[in-house]
């Protein structure tokens, strides 16, 4: 295995000292502002390999988003641009989260469907039919969407990614890769093993915004029993997704990755050694009967190997 430079030591460094900031004190640019509960353990597992580093992740997730404005087209073809700046906490050109859940959701009780409780739930707050003349390239919709765990790894080396990039594969995240091309011009750059899987996601239109940006105004088109199919499985691939998890992390043990060593300076190195000395001619004398002689530093270090003096 290729050794680990020291810039990406430093980089490392740096992450892990962000990830080790207190839950409620930690902060990031997803919806959810921090490292997901389901995936912490995978997390510190790969952070505790040598040459490897998190640098994002999302353990799976269930949303519903509403679409940012969009550009206008006037008479003369031309764009008129952003109709609206964009929202914090939203995506593109003011888009909103309507609902965002990182674990399997709690479906409500529909024993009366016209109260349409899994609409209200998903951030829609009225039904109506869809306009057969409505456009899709102004009109703002309505996303539902299931996504299966996404993770970002940072190399050392090409050498330190493909055993990632192959654990994952195995575990069925087969759109998994690798994006390295910006190492040939730039020696702080490093291996970005992007591990991922599109065949148990899930996405539909449910609904549209009308003219204004109030909640109010964000209109759901299908029926609740339909919702209610998207969530169910959406919950069931949920499973699906904890299943690949698992086996992505049992395969990056099974493929002989070595945990990082902490470093130590010469002085608690000739600690160290000094200790383990002393001990291994304790056990010696022991078992020869022998008696033990005083420990004579100047000899017995130069026999282990050591110089104090550089230490």
């Amino acid at each position: 295995m290729d050794s680990v430079p020291p810039s990406f030591t430093l980089k490392k460094n740096r992450i892990l000292q962000h990830l080790s900031t207190p839950d409620d004190e930690y902060s990031d640019l997803s919806p959810k502002g921090s490292v997901d509960v389901g995936i912490r353990d995978l997390i510190d597992r790969i952070n505790s390999i040598e040459g490897l580093v998190t640098t994002s992740s999302c353990a799976g997730r269930i949303s519903v988003f509403l679409e940012g404005a969009k550009t206008e087209t006037n008479t003369n073809g031309q764009q008129n641009g952003s109709l609206q700046a964009a929202v914090p906490g939203g995506k593109g050109r003011g888009g909103r989260w309507l609902f965002v859940s990182h674990d399997p959701a709690e479906i409500p009780d529909t024993p009366s469907p016209e109260k349409r409780p899994i609409m209200k739930l998903l951030g829609m707050s009225r039904h109506g039919t869809l306009p057969i003349d409505l456009d899709p390239g102004t009109t703002r919709l309505v996303k539902f969407q299931f996504e299966p765990m996404i993770l970002h790894v940072m190399a050392a080396s090409l050498h330190h990614a493909q055993p990632v990039l192959a654990a994952a594969i195995n575990a069925g995240f087969r759109e998994s890769g690798v994006q390295s091309l910006k190492n040939l011009d730039d020696w702080n750059a490093f291996p970005m093993v992007a591990i991922r899987s599109a065949g148990i996601g899930l996405s539909s239109l449910i609904g549209y915004a009308l003219d204004d940006d109030e909640e109010e105004s964000v209109q759901c088109v299908v029926e609740e029993s339909y919702l209610h199919l998207l969530l169910s499985t959406a919950n069931y691939r949920f499973l699906e997704n904890s299943k690949r998890v698992g086996r992505f992390q049992s395969q990056l043990s099974q493929n002989g990755h070595k945990e990082e060593r902490h470093w130590e300076d010469g002085k608690a190195r000739g600690e160290r050694m000094k200790a383990q000395g002393l001990e291994e001619r304790r056990t010696k004398a022991m078992q020869t009967g022998g008696e033990e002689r005083p420990f004579n530093e100047s000899e017995d270090v130069l026999l282990l190997g050591l110089d104090l003096a550089n230490s």
